[in-house]
């Protein structure tokens, strides 16, 4: 027979038991604690990314610092965080930074073993967010602009993007040997007040982009045409590309472009269209382009412009004095407005820390 536990042995259990118990509820109370900051602290990390990125697109948009705020504001409140745990601290904005820190108060389980009320912990997150130049974009024109013409060109300056695939006239001018602007050789200031009333993209200073298919779920592609092709290029003119392209990009393209696209033009009168612009020609890439007008355009900005529509008669005519090679000039075009507005944005691209130019696409993202 074992020996029975005495009295005093009997009271040492009970305590050593007392003991256990207070401490699987303790290490319980701790582990619901962790649990329970880490899925808040997850809660208002996201109520500040949120913020932070609505404030920022705001700022791309065009609008005020106060606009902006409130954007803030609003996104953290359909995020999780208290109206009263927004003060005026919690949001910055300086410039085209914006930071947002959200917080909240929680109740904590451990500091109730021991205590008839509980206890609080502040739980806080920050973000910060940017509105720069666009590094990369979604719904891009299929159209690339030479960038020294295009920054070369003065806001609300209408852009001729030459069709010279329709006659068999080459759109180059050249003075003395040297390639100049075209309407260095042809009138382009028709109201003779002193300045060019347009510049001109022949095609020398624009390609016809052959963007890549995409399979990605995100940022799908309603044109499925490849190869260069009329109907890819009429597609893309009217729907824009809907995969994403991150600079510094590689791009193949033609000099040259298929008739048949004016109906697709002409249905995108008024909107503003994000061009890529292209800093070299004859990068390194992969292309389905072929022929003499196959090129290959390396693409470092994006720029904003508002379609005008198809001219089905274009007409240039020589300046006094030049040569008598130099005939009138017919061709078909695409008439697009430089957009300076400083409020074209990408909903799906990322962003630089540097301040877009008024001319330039802008994105809003989270930045260190």
């Amino acid at each position: 027979m074992g020996r029975r536990p005495q009295a005093g042995e009997q009271g040492q259990s009970l305590i050593q038991f007392a003991l256990m118990i207070t401490m699987f509820f303790a290490f319980a109370a701790l582990a619901v604690d962790v649990g329970n900051l880490y899925a808040e602290r997850r809660k208002m990390q996201n109520a500040a990314d949120a913020g932070a990125l609505a404030a920022a697109r705001q700022l791309c948009l065009g609008k005020s610092t106060s606009e902006a705020s409130d954007s803030a504001r609003d996104y953290m409140l359909l995020n999780g965080v208290l109206a009263d745990h927004i003060g005026g601290q919690d949001i910055s904005i300086q410039g085209n930074r914006v930071e947002v820190r959200a917080r909240e108060t929680v109740d904590t389980w451990l500091t109730s073993v021991t205590s008839a009320t509980f206890q609080t912990a502040n739980v806080q997150a920050s973000a910060k967010a940017v509105c720069g130049a666009a590094t990369s974009a979604c719904g891009l024109w299929p159209v690339a602009i030479d960038y020294a013409m295009w920054e070369g060109a003065k806001c609300g300056e209408s852009l001729v993007i030459w069709n010279a695939e329709n006659d068999d006239t080459e759109a180059a001018c050249t003075i003395g040997g040297v390639v100049k602007d075209i309407c260095s050789c042809y009138d382009c200031d028709l109201d003779d007040n002193g300045s060019d009333d347009f510049a001109v993209m022949t095609k020398l200073a624009r390609g016809w982009m052959d963007f890549e298919s995409t399979t990605d779920p995100v940022y799908t592609d309603l044109c499925k045409a490849s190869g260069c092709g009329a109907s890819e290029l009429a597609c893309r003119i009217e729907n824009s590309y809907g995969g994403r392209v991150t600079l510094p990009a590689c791009i193949p393209g033609l000099k040259g472009v298929k008739a048949g696209v004016k109906d697709e033009v002409d249905n995108r009168t008024g909107d503003t269209v994000q061009l890529p612009l292209y800093s070299a020609i004859n990068c390194a890439s992969d292309s389905n382009c072929s022929g003499t007008e196959a090129k290959t355009y390396y693409v470092t900005k994006f720029g904003c412009a508002t379609v005008d529509g198809w001219r089905q008669k274009f007409e240039l005519q020589p300046k006094a004095g030049m040569p008598k090679s130099y005939t009138k000039i017919k061709s078909k075009a695409i008439l697009v407005t430089k957009d300076c507005g400083g409020s074209c944005m990408t909903f799906c691209g990322s962003a630089s820390d540097t301040p877009a130019e008024p001319w330039e696409l802008r994105a809003a993202s989270l930045s260190q």
